[in-house]
């Protein structure tokens, strides 16, 4: 989810049922975590019925970038996760304008999913400025977890990767220090023209205030 109120002040309604079909889904907090079994897979043959390289992206806000890259990529498939519903209408709205059909949004806390990510299942994972959540009582809401990187380690095939951005310093301290307890994840610096494919709201946003935009593309290793 994008910092700010940005996403509180859109003005946006919830889809048709028809967009809704074809582009949200929405799975309680609750539901996941007591009867995780009753969701799907989150693969490209859970969500989609076919096999194709899947890219996740967490925190995907109203879905500007994930809807570049599905645009861009016909032949992958896409999944945006936010944990806010109203930012998602206007993602939906964006793959309808664009009628894409290789794209889904899912309305969850991005921490209850990685129990339905199979191993293997996904291609590419997108975790671009997440909020930093500052104070001790938010620690635990952080995106940037241990967790998470299991479940990448787990669930990006190999030579998978985690494409990692921020422009909270602390938060970039944070993600490497968690690293080092990963050996099956390989870091490098994100490079420049990483840092600038397809920009999102927020990149441009934090970009035009004068911060520094950091980041990483963390590989995971191929066994042997």
């Amino acid at each position: 989810m994008g910092r700010g109120r940005y996403p509180a002040r859109l003005k946006v309604t919830a889809p048709p049922p028809e967009l809704a079909e074809r582009y949200y889904r929405s799975w309680p907090a609750h539901a996941l975590y007591h009867t995780p079994e009753r969701f799907p897979p989150l693969s490209a043959e859970g969500l989609f019925g076919r096999s194709a390289p899947l890219t996740l992206e967490f925190g995907c806000a109203t879905g500007e970038y994930l809807c570049a890259l599905a645009a861009a990529q016909p032949d992958a498939c896409f999944v945006g996760v936010d944990i806010v519903a109203k930012p998602l209408y206007r993602a939906v709205e964006r793959a309808t304008m664009l009628n894409l059909a290789n794209i889904l949004f899912l309305h969850a806390d991005a921490r209850l999913l990685y129990q339905r990510i199979p191993d293997a299942a996904l291609a590419t994972i997108i975790l671009h400025f997440p909020p930093p959540l500052l104070r001790n009582r938010q620690r635990n809401q952080l995106l940037v977890s241990p967790q998470m990187l299991a479940c990448a380690a787990r669930a990006l095939v190999p030579s998978g990767y985690l494409s990692f951005l921020t422009d909270h310093p602390d938060l970039f301290a944070l993600m490497q220090e968690l690293l080092s307890n990963f050996p099956a994840l390989r870091a490098r610096p994100a490079s420049p023209s990483e840092l600038a494919v397809f920009e999102s709201h927020y990149h441009r946003r934090w970009a035009a205030r004068g911060r520094e935009i950091s980041g990483f593309r963390i590989e995971r290793i191929a066994e042997g």
